[in-house]
């Protein structure tokens, strides 16, 4: 046996948590894509604060997954995703319905993230972890969802006006 062998600590929850690093890394990419599409510069900004966000959220879970030895599965997965043909084609929105395509992705990382914090056997600190993640995730969410309600009552232009 090697010496990283023994300080293996495998939950039942790994598998989901590595599920997990790989939807926020995937969604990053997209978020980053749409922001790429928008003119608008404040939706744009918090589109890509998103996307930045779901990238350190997946560092932590990265660093929380070699710590306990689950490496091996999370290489193997990255170099398969590396190396496989894509399979699915996403048509990015436009910015009319970026708002609907990150409330789309919202349902996702929230349900992955609330999956994992069912599981019984979660550390303490994990779980503190995933349920700061989940709360910034949401507060995050909820900004975008506030910035296109103000956007559709004002006007985007009289928005700009008031905020230059």
């Amino acid at each position: 046996m090697n010496r990283a062998q023994l300080f293996n600590t495998h939950t039942p929850a790994d598998g989901k948590i590595t599920r997990l690093h790989q939807l926020l890394l995937k969604e990053k990419t997209l978020f980053e894509q749409v922001a790429g599409h928008v003119q608008d510069n404040a939706l744009r900004c918090t589109i890509l604060s998103l996307a930045q966000q779901n990238n350190q959220y997946a560092a932590e879970l990265s660093c929380y997954l070699q710590s306990t030895g689950s490496t091996g599965n999370l290489t193997i997965k990255k170099r398969r995703a590396a190396t496989a043909p894509a399979t699915k084609q996403y048509v990015l929105p436009d910015e009319t319905n970026a708002l609907a395509f990150c409330s789309s992705n919202e349902r996702k990382i929230v349900t992955a993230y609330r999956k994992i914090l069912k599981e019984s056997a979660l550390y303490e600190g994990l779980k503190n972890m995933m349920g700061y993640q989940l709360s910034g995730s949401l507060s995050s969410f909820v900004q975008l969802k506030l910035l296109n309600s103000v956007k559709k009552r004002y006007g985007a232009k009289r928005l700009q006006a008031l905020s230059n």
